[in-house]
């Protein structure tokens, strides 16, 4: 073979030698072309190329190492290339499929950006791949597509010309450098260096077969092909001359096509070749031998398996005696591979004999497979289901810890010796071993319970003789073992395993010294792993002496203890369901004996309680009776009734069906359907029912006073009242009823009596609100008469004072008498009102019609209209009149509130009123009208007021549903006066029913009402009242009342009937927006004297004339009034003021009268004029009500062509009768007695309402 390399080696000489000449002789005839192809670059070759390819930067690649190749140039082929190019830039996965599992893409950038001179060919993503390195620096890669799948193991070998680009084969043999014209004259800086391609043609191109080449992988030919792999090259610089097999250039053909075999055999394999069956392997093997490669080149196994040869050695001699190959599974085999001389190993081999020509085995050829983690993990997973199995009997703790050490005694050679360690009470042992308890707030401490291959006594298992001498055993290390994550593990090597406690140990399996131990922590699954104090006990134990301690070792150790928790888990909640079920059975036995006892002791109660229920049951004075039901007898037979029943019944004693019991024929015949019903009920359902009858029995409650208690006489029966219910079986049948009767004759006749006392109260208060209605309406009549002709006669007499100035004194002197007596008059009439108006009120209040109605309304317009109410008054009185907002008020931005103004006005009107007529005759004359807010129950006012307290608990009347869910405020609210104030004995007077101030302050008293009236409508709006004064400083009366904030602000046509104010209480037509006509209703403009009657009489200056009544309008007004002193009064005083006035004496008239106005349909245009009707309710034929009803019927079928404006005056003042009033018709309410300025201003107010309305067109 050396002569054929020499003379191939001459002829390639030749050839290249021919092929220079012929360059040389074409010399400048090519000069011109080779200049052409200089300027042709790299990169336009690559682009025309089909092949993808790409250049890297071999000096930026080591610079990044371990990072994405990032080419510096990619040819066309590659970008179109679908997803290639994110494949070989490391930005997407490679297909599985497309190569072998080895070749990862850090394999494929590694072989990529190698730097070495030798190029290999791998397969990459079903492409495969050839790399030349340019100049040193840069690195030309090159696919070609595969259409096989990828074998099993990476293709490493070198490249054919075939896979080469297109435009690079035929090029100069490796060692030649690329032609410098290949690249433009800039790549020709960048690079520098030769090129050296991949393989080589085994001879030249052959006659016989054109166009194809034998490529040569022969390594162990001279020469050898280029990029051998670095084993190969390793195998090759062995020293061969010196074994039995000589130089490789002697090697037979033989020896060579098994060496090119092995090295081809993806598997770990070697061949042991010649007499001394020296060793060659594969690159594969290494990762077998570990440590003794590559030493073991060329060795023979004696000698480099001296440690396992004596296992081996049977079978070579087994083969060459039979000439067969053998396979051997899982043989342990004790190696060398760094960890120790006797690794435990495990391998399956298959030898087979290599046959040389002399029909002679020439050697063995041996597939090995290292099968070590399959039968440790094996070993070992059989330990931890023997646990599992094994600890499954385990009953209590005692008896886990025994049979642990039983399930894992079997495998000796993971664990050589064990120890456990078990917890026990504190209590159990003596104070000395205080020292090895583990952590410093634990009880327990922990013993040596059980071990394998450790003596007691020993070091590692010490007695508690030995713990109270000093010895210590593996204690020091339990507090770091329970707060550790994985069992921890003491190695003698770096002196964490202290030497004395593992000298000496009969240790098990491979009987080698131990070298480290492991300590786990045992603990339920349910506590904390990291906790010291849920510790039940520690196992500690030898390691496998010839096994490292990887990640595998580690595994186990988890597994391991992590069996054992759980296991333990299942012993202690088994245990404790154990000592549950004990202890319910001991209590259940205990139980049971004294059920038996509670049992014979309660069978002797229930007799007598029964003999004691039989005496009561016959001594009480109630019926008692039990009616059982028995199959085919659904009615029931009596099985009990006690001597009551009879009594009250009058019933057969004999044992009948309840539907036969004479009972029925005693009963009233009125009664019993109802029974009848009652009766079924009980029976059919399971509700209990109750029900009443009579009886013909004469009852024992009635005595001898019978007809004081019936004066009809009407006793001839008993009435009673039956309680019965059901009792039913567990399978839905009645079985019984019980039930109970009572004689409630004495209550019946108590309800007629009540009832018709009921009759008699309501009849008795129906008079007296008749008495005082009549009363009222009487009084109020004249009043208005005696009013109006008082103010007549004061006008008239200052109108002749004034007109005529030749009046003598004496006259002068006669006509001012007189003024004063009609100003007394006057004032007497109004002191009246005031009574007959605090009455009514009292009368209200006692009955409870007093009711409270929310309107939204602005504190500050009420305060204003009050006011203006009094600005004539004050004025006459020269008061000067003060008012003052606290900055509450303006701090909470209080502005439209619900309250009820009329309520609120009349408590003001009436504590003004009060100041006035105090104050009017002091020299010094202030009143002044405090107000606050706040959003808490003030205890005191402003001006340090302390509010009374309340009498009693009212309703919140602002939770109801018409006050909205505005915010609750409270407004505080001060009269203060500068009059004679009271003493303190006077004080103790205010605020209680008919008590006043001494009448020396006052020409006339009220009626003692006023400040009561004050005080309960202060606590009906949920507030209070107060008073500070003294004698000669004036007085503070100072409330508060609730309110809530208006959730909307109310738009201009919110106002209605409910908005209208008591007769009694103030007029609030300053307070709201202006509504549509009929919709705004109003209060009559009735004297403030009318308004403010709880608090008594306004005095009036007896010299002073009555307010103006020159009115500036002159209306058509239709009087219908049927009293005749009435009519002439203020139709005298109408006319006086220039109005023109009719007279209608009751209702038929007043119809009557419209039929001839411009009102009437026909009659607009020659029709009497009229401007508006003031109609009395009380009259003959038909009265106002009758009459205002009929005038809005007309109305609405279009025989009035237009509203007629028509008010009330009427001495009926109840709120209720006014409501009547509006709600037949009426557009206002004036009440007598009233004064003529009143009145004008109230037809003057409607009469311009109806106007506005009709020019907006409603």
């Amino acid at each position: 073979m050396a002569e054929q390399s020499e003379a191939h080696a001459r002829g390639m000489k030749q050839e290249n030698d021919r092929t220079d000449n012929e360059i040389d002789s074409r010399g400048t005839e090519d000069e011109q072309s080779l200049q052409a192809i200089k300027g042709i670059l790299l990169t336009e070759l690559m682009d025309v190329e089909k092949s993808p390819m790409f250049i890297i930067d071999l000096a930026q690649s080591a610079a990044s190492r371990n990072q994405n190749l990032n080419p510096i140039h990619i040819n066309t082929a590659l970008k179109t290339a679908g997803n290639l190019l994110d494949v070989v830039s490391g930005r997407r996965e490679p297909d599985p499929l497309g190569q072998s599992d080895k070749t990862t893409y850090p394999v494929f950038r590694d072989w990529a950006s190698n730097p070495a001179t030798h190029e290999y060919r791998l397969v990459f993503n079903h492409y495969s791949w050839t790399a030349l390195t340019l100049r040193e620096r840069f690195k030309l890669v090159s696919g070609t597509f595969q259409r096989q799948q990828a074998t099993t193991s990476t293709l490493l070998s070198t490249s054919s010309d075939a896979e080469l680009p297109s435009f690079m084969r035929g090029l100069k043999p490796p060692g030649s450098d690329l032609d410098s014209g290949m690249l433009s004259s800039t790549e020709t800086r960048m690079m520098s260096g030769g090129h050296k391609f991949a393989a080589t043609k085994s001879g030249d191109t052959s006659e016989d077969q054109p166009g194809l080449s034998a490529w040569k992988y022969d390594w162990t030919s001279s020469p050898p092909p280029p990029g051998l792999s670095p084993h190969v090259e390793l195998v090759r610089s062995v020293d061969w001359a010196s074994t039995s097999l000589g130089p490789m250039e002697s090697w037979s053909p033989q020896l060579r096509f098994m060496c090119n075999f092995l090295m081809a055999n993806p598997a770990p394999s070697v061949m042991f070749w010649g007499p001394d069956l020296n060793m060659i392997y594969n690159a594969a093997y290494p990762s077998v031998i570990a440590n003794k490669h590559p030493t073991l080149l060329g060795m023979t196994p004696q000698e480099g398996f001296r440690e396992a040869w004596e296992g081996f050695e049977p079978f070579f001699k087994r083969c060459q005696e039979t000439g067969q190959g053998v396979f051997l599974e899982h043989l342990l085999t004790f190696l060398d591979r760094g960890f120790g001389p006797q690794e435990e190993t495990y391998y399956s081999f298959g030898f087979m004999p290599i046959f040389g020509e002399d029909d002679t085995i020439a050697g063995w050829f041996q597939n090995c497979f290292e099968t070590t983690k399959h039968r440790i993990t094996e070993r070992r997973m059989s330990t931890l289901l023997s646990i599992s199995e094994t600890t499954a009997a385990a009953s209590d703790l005692e008896s886990f810890w025994k049979l642990l050490l039983r399930a894992i005694e079997k495998n000796e050679h993971d664990m050589p010796w064990v120890v456990i360690y078990a917890g026990v009470d504190q209590n159990e042992v003596s104070t000395g071993s205080d020292a090895h308890t583990v952590g410093s707030s634990t009880t327990k401490r922990f013993e040596v319970l059980c071990t394998i291959g450790v003596d007691m006594g020993h070091a590692a298992a010490p007695t508690r003789t030995d713990i109270a001498k000093g010895s210590k055993g593996f204690h020091p290390f339990f507090g770091q073992a329970a707060e550790a994550q994985d069992p921890l593990v003491l190695f003698l090597e770096d002196g964490t395993l202290p030497m004395d406690l593992v000298v000496g140990l009969d240790t098990r399996g491979w009987c080698d010294p131990c070298k480290c131990a492991a300590i786990f922590p045992i603990r339920p699954t349910t506590t904390n792993p990291n906790s010291t104090e849920t510790v039940l006990g520690y196992l500690v134990m030898g390691m496998n002496t010839r096994r490292p301690y990887d990640e595998e070792y580690r595994t186990f150790h988890r597994l391991f203890n992590r069996q054992i928790v759980t296991s333990i888990a299942s012993v202690l909640l088994l245990e404790e369901e154990t000592r549950r079920g004990r202890t319910i059975a001991e209590q259940a036995a205990l139980d049971q004996r004294k059920f038996e006892e509670q049992l014979s002791l309660r069978t002797r109660e229930l007799e007598r309680s029964r003999e004691q229920l039989q005496n009561f049951a016959d001594c009480v004075p109630v019926g008692i009776f039990v009616l059982a039901s028995k199959p085919g007898n659904m009615d029931g037979t009596y099985q009990y009734r006690n001597e009551r029943w009879f009594e009250l019944t009058g019933d057969s004693r004999d044992n009948n069906i309840g539907s036969e019991s004479p009972i029925w024929d005693r009963m009233n015949p009125e009664d019993v359907p109802v029974v009848r019903q009652a009766w079924k009920a009980v029976r059919t359902t399971k509700t209990s029912i109750s029900f009443e009858f009579r009886v013909a029995q004469r009852s024992q409650y009635v005595g001898v006073q019978e007809h004081q208690l019936d004066p009809q006489g009407d006793i001839d029966c008993t009435w009673i009242l039956c309680y019965a219910f059901s009792v039913w079986d567990d399978d839905g049948t009645p079985r019984s009823v019980i039930g109970s009767i009572t004689d409630i004759t004495p209550q019946k006749y108590a309800e007629i009596i009540q009832k018709r006392r009921m009759e008699d109260a309501i009849e008795a208060q129906r008079r007296q609100e008749t008495f005082i209605d009549v009363t009222s309406h009487e009084m109020r009549n004249p009043l208005s008469a005696i009013m109006i002709s008082a103010d007549d006669i004061m006008t008239s007499l200052h109108s002749l004072k004034t007109n005529d100035p030749t009046m003598s004194p004496e006259s002068k002197k006669l006509v001012d008498s007189s003024i004063d007596a009609a100003g007394t008059v006057s004032h007497c009439a109004q002191h009246q009102k005031t009574i007959v108006d605090d009455i009514l009120t009292i009368s209200k209040l006692d009955s409870g019609l007093f009711s409270i109605t929310p309107v939204e309304v602005q504190p500050l317009a009420i305060i204003k209209d009050l006011l203006k109410m009094f600005e004539g008054e004050l004025q006459t009185a020269k008061i000067t009149q003060k008012t003052h907002i606290d900055d509450s008020f303006h701090d909470l931005a209080l502005d439209w509130v619900l309250l009820d103004p009329s309520r609120l006005l009349q408590i003001l009107i009436n504590l003004v009123t009060n100041s006035i007529k105090f104050t009017q005759l002091q020299e010094r004359r202030i009143v002044t009208i405090h107000m606050a807010a706040s959003r808490g129950k003030p205890a005191e006012s402003v001006s340090g007021i302390e509010y009374l307290p309340l009498r009693k608990e009212r309703e919140d009347l602002t939770n109801r549903p018409e006050w909205g869910k505005g915010e609750s405020l409270y407004l505080c609210f001060a009269v203060e006066d500068t009059g004679c104030g009271l003493a303190a004995d006077e004080k103790k007077l205010l605020f209680l029913r008919f008590s006043q101030a001494p009448r020396t302050h006052v020409n006339y008293g009220g009626s003692g009402l006023g400040l009561f009236i004050c005080r309960e409508l202060a606590e009906m709006q949920g507030g209070s009242i107060g008073v500070a004064s003294e004698a000669g400083q004036g007085s503070t009366f100072a409330f508060y009342i609730k309110a809530r904030r208006c959730e909307h602000v109310p738009t201009e046509t919110q106002t209605s009937k409910q908005a209208l104010s008591d007769p009694h209480s103030p007029h609030v037509n300053n307070l709201r927006r202006s509504a549509p006509y009929r919709n705004n209703v109003q209060e009559p403009l009735s004297a403030r004297q009318e308004r403010a009657a709880p608090g008594g009489s306004l005095p009036s200056d007896s010299s002073a004339p009555p307010e103006s009544t020159n009115a500036p309008h002159v209306y058509d007004i239709l009087i219908t009034e049927d009293n005749v002193i009435n009519q002439q009064v203020l139709s005298k005083q109408l006319l006086k003021l220039g109005h023109r006035v009719s007279i209608a004496n009751q209702g038929q008239e007043a119809l009557d009268f419209l039929r001839n106005t411009r009102y009437w349909k026909g009659n607009e245009s020659d029709g009497k004029n009229l401007d508006v009707v003031l109609m009395d309710i009380e009259m003959p034929v038909m009265n106002g009500l009758e009459c205002v009803s009929r005038i809005r019927k007309l109305e609405r079928d279009g025989s009035l062509v237009r509203p007629v404006q028509v008010i009330a005056i009427t001495a009926n003042a109840r709120l209720e009768q006014i409501d009547k009033a509006l709600d037949a018709g009426m557009d206002d309410v004036i009440s007598k007695p009233f004064r003529m300025p009143e009145l004008i201003a109230c037809i003057e107010r409607l009469l311009e309402t109806s106007q506005s309305n009709s020019d907006s067109g409603e």
